[in-house]
C-alpha cells in the first residue's frame, strides 16, 4: 500500500510538469488563433456591432452547451478521453473557420462555426478544472498556478508577437494569407497540447467526488459560491461591454497597425507574465479575497483612461497605451488567479465539474449580454443629442464610460466590505 501511494504521488508530481508543458502548447495556439480573432473579423470587414456579436454570442452558446460536458464525463468515465477528443475537434474547426470566413460572404454561417468552436473550447474548462483540483494540493495552488501561468504566458507572448510580425509582413500584400499562416501554426500547437494531455496522470473515475446529483445554488450550503458566481458573472458583464471591442478601438480610433497591436498585446502580457509568481505568493500569504477586492477597484478606472488616450498627441499615444495595457494586464492577472483559487476554496473538492459548469454558464450569459449592449451602443452617436457627451468624438467612448459606471457599482455592491463576502 505504501509503495502504491508513493507511486501515485510520483505520478501526480510528474503530471504537474506535464500539465505546464501542455499548457504552453495551448498558449501557442491561443496566441496564434484566438488572440487575433477580432483582427480577423476586422479584415473580413464586419461592422463593430457584428464583431461584438462574433466575440460574445459564441461564448453564450458555448456556456450553455458546456453543461453537457458533465454527461459526457460520466459516459466516458474519463476526463482524459473527453478533453483529448474535444481538443482534436477544435483542431479541425480552426481551418474550417478560416475557409468559411474567406470563401463565404455570409455572417450567419460564419457565426455558426464560431459558436461550434467556442462550444468545444468552453466544454474543456470544467473537466480540466476538476482534474487539476485533484492533482494540486490546496496549500500549493497559489504558487503552482502562479508558476504555471507565468510559463504559459511566456509561450503566449512569443507566439502572439510572432503572429503579429507575420500579419504585418503580409498586411500590404495579402492579409488573409497571413491569417492562414498563423492559424495553421495554431492547429499544430493544439495537436501538441492534446498529445501532452494524453500522457498526464488521471485519477480513477471513482476517486474524485463527482456525484450525479442536482445542484441547487439556493441551498444554504451553496450560499457562498452563489455569491461568488453572481459577482463573477456581473463583473464579466461589465468587462464585456467594452472588452470585445478594444482591438477594434485600437485599430479604428487609435489608428494602430498590426505590428503596434502585437507590441501592445505582448508588452502588456510581459508585465502580467512576470507578476504571476508575485500574485501566487501574495495569495498564499494574505488570501484570495483581498487580492480580488483591491485589483477590481483599480480595474474600474481603466475605461476612463482609455478615453483620455484618444485625445493624447500621436507621438505619445502608443507609449501611453503600452503603459495602460501593462497596468491592466498586471491587475487582471492577479484578479484572475485569485478568482480561480477562490473557486477551489468554495468547491472544497466536491462536485467540481458541475459547479465550474455553473460558473461558466452564467459568465457566458453575462458576457453575451454585455457584448450585445456594447456593440449596440458603439453604433449610436449620442454626442449630438446629449450635452454630457459633447466632448466625446466616438461611440466607443460611450461604451467605455458605461463600462466604467457598471464596474464601479458592482464593486460597491460586492467588494466594498473588507470582509470576504465573495
Amino acid at each position: 500500500m505504501e509503495y502504491k501511494d508513493k507511486r501515485q504521488t510520483s505520478l501526480m508530481r510528474s503530471s504537474l510538469k506535464t500539465s505546464t508543458i501542455e499548457g504552453s502548447w495551448w498558449a501557442v495556439m491561443y496566441g496564434m488563433v484566438e488572440a487575433y480573432f477580432s483582427a480577423f473579423f476586422e479584415v473580413l470587414k464586419y461592422s463593430s456591432f457584428e464583431i461584438s456579436i462574433l466575440n460574445t454570442f459564441p461564448l453564450f452558446v458555448g456556456s450553455c452547451v458546456q453543461n453537457l460536458a458533465y454527461k459526457f464525463y460520466h459516459f466516458f468515465q474519463s476526463r482524459k478521453i473527453l478533453l483529448v477528443g474535444l481538443k482534436l475537434l477544435q483542431c479541425f474547426l480552426i481551418p474550417t473557420i478560416y475557409l468559411v470566413g474567406i470563401r463565404l460572404n455570409n455572417f450567419y454561417i460564419f457565426l455558426i462555426f464560431i459558436c461550434f468552436y467556442f462550444a468545444i473550447a468552453l466544454s474543456q474548462q470544467s473537466p480540466w478544472t476538476s482534474w487539476m483540483g485533484y492533482l494540486v494540493p490546496s496549500r500549493l495552488r497559489g504558487r503552482y498556478f502562479g508558476h504555471r501561468s507565468q510559463i504559459i504566458r511566456i509561450a503566449m507572448l512569443i507566439s502572439s508577437l510572432f503572429a503579429g510580425v507575420i500579419l504585418n509582413s503580409f498586411e500590404q500584400i495579402n492579409p488573409l494569407f497571413g491569417f492562414g499562416v498563423i492559424f495553421f501554426i495554431g492547429v499544430i500547437a493544439n495537436f501538441g497540447s492534446a498529445y501532452y494531455l494524453y500522457f498526464q496522470y488521471e485519477p480513477d473515475y471513482h476517486v474524485v467526488q463527482e456525484k450525479d446529483e442536482k445542484i441547487n445554488l439556493r441551498d444554504k450550503k451553496f450560499r457562498f459560491i452563489k455569491t461568488f458566481i453572481s459577482y463573477d458573472a456581473l463583473s464579466e458583464f461589465s468587462f464585456s461591454i467594452s472588452g470585445p471591442l478594444m482591438m477594434i478601438y485600437w485599430i479604428r480610433e487609435l489608428d494602430f497597425n498590426y505590428l503596434e497591436i502585437a507590441l501592445l498585446l505582448n508588452v502588456s502580457q510581459l508585465v502580467g507574465l512576470f507578476s504571476m509568481r508575485y500574485w501566487g505568493r501574495k495569495i498564499d500569504k494574505i488570501g484570495t479575497y483581498p487580492v480580488i477586492r483591491w485589483n477590481s477597484m483599480w480595474i474600474c478606472i481603466f475605461p476612463l483612461l482609455w478615453i483620455n488616450i484618444y485625445f493624447a498627441h500621436d507621438l505619445i499615444r502608443l507609449l501611453l497605451s503600452l503603459i495602460l495595457a501593462s497596468l491592466a494586464s498586471l491587475f487582471f492577472s492577479g484578479r484572475a488567479l485569485a478568482m480561480d483559487n477562490r473557486l477551489y476554496e468554495h468547491m472544497d473538492g466536491k462536485s467540481m465539474i458541475k459547479l465550474t459548469s455553473r460558473r461558466v454558464f452564467y459568465r457566458g450569459v453575462a458576457i453575451f449580454i454585455g457584448g450585445l449592449i456594447g456593440g449596440m451602443v458603439s453604433e449610436i452617436d449620442l454626442s449630438q443629442n446629449m450635452i454630457i457627451f459633447k466632448d466625446v468624438n466616438t461611440g466607443f467612448h460611450i461604451v467605455l464610460f458605461l463600462s466604467f459606471l457598471i464596474r464601479f457599482f458592482i464593486w460597491l455592491k460586492f467588494l466594498k466590505s473588507s470582509r470576504g463576502t465573495v
